[in-house]
């Protein structure tokens, strides 16, 4: 009795776990593209009819003596599955979950329970993750859907579909137990598909070769994810941080429009990144160091962000933004930082000659030791810099007001510190402020 009434509720709230797993596999699916992995993403309900089969059968060992006690023992009313197309990317498809979701519990495949059946190969190779949606990445009438739990289950696209087979033809046999033969024959194809995830981290390391070669142009955001990853895993390799990528399909718009969709275009830039790429990621990182100074960068990286960004599931498409440097708060506001950037990698190239002009990412620390600027307004600039990244990679604008003030505070500064600068760097900044006046 206890198990028809579960069902006959879990069937009123079917509904509800379906778009359960449809928010999140939206989710996975918009930022591992944006993240440059490649995957197949799909989602499901459980079936109420096959539902029932499962409950009756883990009845004989866990006795339910209430419908919530079913509600806890299944956790995979609402389920996505992440098939990998390369079982390498693993890794970082763990850590984009981490980011994203809140997680309860990480199962990884294989385990050491024994099988049912006797085994030459390992397996099922996966990670299962029971996770809740976050709040803050859900519209307010979506909000009630942060309550149900989520299974979201990773493996590469063979062992998803091997798994299938097994777990249908073994745990839901149409015929009868399945003979030695036939298990055998199971085992037989696990090694295949072992082989076969051999073979794609092989492709994989292939393609990465292809990609690096000097001289040809990334032909889609993937690629250049995959070129950037390699590059920078070195630095992070030496904390033990798995890397967090950010929008890569933005980038890879924006360099195609500036021109720099290259290898050797974007190298220099990799050098001494922020290992916290949970608040900065690699994308925003490059992002800022080639735009720095250059007005018609920052205009290039809007326009591909408004073409690419409408794919983004946590923005709104009717947020159209204008141009940087278009006659308004956010133009003017933009502009006079533009020119205080270009202050600073001037002041700083002088004082770090062995920098590289690449290297733009200044911190607080080395903003005080250049003597062009004063302590007293040092914090005010980080607080400043904090809007700029508002504007550029942020999802919502500030106010036209907060913009006009910050503008005027950097305008002011500006011609407060000409006086302190080389001749050339004067006349230069004076023309600027006058183009921008």
């Amino acid at each position: 009795m206890i198990i028809e009434n579960f069902l006959e509720r879990y069937g009123k709230e079917y509904d509800f776990y379906q778009k359960v797993a449809h928010l999140c596999a939206k989710q996975c699916e918009a930022g591992l593209e944006s993240n440059g992995i490649r995957a197949i993403v799909t989602y499901r309900a459980k079936r109420p009819d096959r539902l029932k089969d499962k409950l009756e059968k883990r009845n004989e060992e866990k006795d339910y003596t209430s419908v919530n006690d079913i509600y806890k023992d299944i956790v995979d009313l609402a389920g996505v599955r992440i098939a990998l197309y390369f079982p390498g990317d693993r890794e970082e498809v763990n850590k984009f979950i981490e980011s994203n979701f809140i997680i309860k519990k990480k199962k990884e495949f294989p385990t050491d329970a024994k099988p049912s059946y006797e085994k030459r190969f390992s397996g099922y190779w996966a990670n299962h993750y029971r996770t809740y949606l976050k709040n803050e990445k859900l519209s307010d009438e979506h909000k009630r859907y942060g309550q149900a739990m989520i299974e979201i289950q990773v493996a590469s696209v063979l062992m998803r579909a091997w798994a299938e087979v097994e777990h249908d033809l073994v745990y839901k046999p149409l015929s009868g137990k399945l003979s030695e033969e036939e298990y055998a024959i199971l085992d037989e194809l696990n090694g295949l598909v072992l082989s076969g995830e051999i073979a794609l981290e092989r492709l994989q390391k292939a393609s990465k070769v292809r990609i690096s070669a000097y001289g040809k142009p990334f032909n889609n955001h993937y690629e250049l994810s995959s070129y950037l990853y390699d590059l920078s895993k070195p630095y992070f390799e030496k904390e033990n941080i798995e890397p967090v990528m950010g929008r890569a399909d933005i980038l890879f718009r924006f360099l195609q429009f500036a021109k720099l969709d290259k290898p050797e275009a974007i190298s220099e830039y990799i050098n001494d990144l922020d290992l916290d790429t949970e608040k900065r990621p690699i994308v925003d990182q490059l992002v800022d160091r080639i735009v720095t100074g250059d007005a018609q960068l920052y205009d290039l990286y809007i326009v591909a962000r408004e073409e690419v960004g409408v794919r983004n599931p946590y923005s709104s498409k009717s947020d159209k933004r204008t141009l940087l440097t278009e006659q308004n708060a956010l133009g003017y506001f933009i502009s006079k930082w533009i020119i205080l950037e270009s202050v600073i990698r001037d002041v700083m190239n002088k004082k770090y000659p062995n920098m590289g002009s690449s290297n733009i990412l200044y911190t607080p620390k080395m903003l005080g030791s250049l003597e062009v600027f004063d302590s007293s307004i040092i914090d005010e600039i980080n607080y400043i810099r904090k809007l700029r990244n508002q504007v550029v990679h942020g999802i919502e604008i500030p106010t036209d007001d907060s913009l006009m003030k910050a503008g005027k505070y950097l305008e002011d500064t500006i011609i407060n510190i000409i006086p302190k600068l080389s001749p050339e760097i004067q006349d230069l900044v004076r023309s600027k402020l006058d183009k921008t006046a």
